[in-house]
Protein backbone atom coordinates (compact mmCIF):
# COMPACT_ATOMS: atom_id res chain seq x y z
CA UNK A 1 0.00 0.00 0.00
CA UNK A 2 1.56 3.84 -0.97
CA UNK A 3 1.88 5.95 2.12
CA UNK A 4 -0.95 8.51 0.61
CA UNK A 5 -3.55 5.38 0.10
CA UNK A 6 -2.59 4.40 3.37
CA UNK A 7 -2.87 7.77 5.10
CA UNK A 8 -6.23 8.16 3.97
CA UNK A 9 -7.44 4.67 5.10
CA UNK A 10 -6.32 5.02 8.36
CA UNK A 11 -8.32 8.93 8.32
CA UNK A 12 -10.73 7.35 7.25
CA UNK A 13 -10.84 4.49 10.11
CA UNK A 14 -10.05 7.62 12.96
CA UNK A 15 -12.85 9.51 11.67
CA UNK A 16 -15.27 6.20 11.42
CA UNK A 17 -16.29 6.83 7.90
CA UNK A 18 -18.25 3.60 7.30
CA UNK A 19 -17.47 2.20 3.88
CA UNK A 20 -21.22 1.87 2.75
CA UNK A 21 -21.63 5.63 3.54
CA UNK A 22 -18.15 6.10 1.12
CA UNK A 23 -19.33 4.10 -1.36
CA UNK A 24 -23.12 5.81 -1.77
CA UNK A 25 -20.98 9.33 -2.53
CA UNK A 26 -18.28 7.72 -4.97
CA UNK A 27 -21.06 5.72 -6.59
CA UNK A 28 -19.66 2.23 -6.34
CA UNK A 29 -19.51 -1.04 -4.22
CA UNK A 30 -18.40 -1.31 -0.97
CA UNK A 31 -16.17 -4.55 -2.23
CA UNK A 32 -13.97 -2.35 -4.60
CA UNK A 33 -13.67 0.30 -2.36
CA UNK A 34 -11.61 -2.54 0.40
CA UNK A 35 -10.19 -4.22 -2.37
CA UNK A 36 -9.09 -0.30 -3.50
CA UNK A 37 -7.69 -0.01 0.11
CA UNK A 38 -5.91 -3.42 0.25
CA UNK A 39 -4.00 -3.06 -3.23
CA UNK A 40 -6.42 -5.45 -4.51
CA UNK A 41 -8.23 -3.10 -7.05
CA UNK A 42 -7.69 0.05 -9.17
CA UNK A 43 -10.57 2.98 -8.40
CA UNK A 44 -10.15 5.52 -11.89
CA UNK A 45 -8.59 8.70 -11.23
CA UNK A 46 -12.14 10.60 -10.80
CA UNK A 47 -13.26 7.96 -7.98
CA UNK A 48 -9.78 7.90 -5.99
CA UNK A 49 -10.27 11.91 -5.89
CA UNK A 50 -14.31 11.69 -4.73
CA UNK A 51 -12.71 8.66 -2.01
CA UNK A 52 -10.07 11.37 -0.81
CA UNK A 53 -12.92 14.58 -1.13
CA UNK A 54 -15.49 12.66 1.03
CA UNK A 55 -12.69 11.93 3.63
CA UNK A 56 -11.10 14.87 3.93
CA UNK A 57 -14.76 16.76 4.46
CA UNK A 58 -16.11 14.77 7.18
Amino acid sequence: MNSQKQEYFLLRRQKKIRMIDLAKYIGCSQSLISKYETGVAIMSEKKIQKYREYIEKN
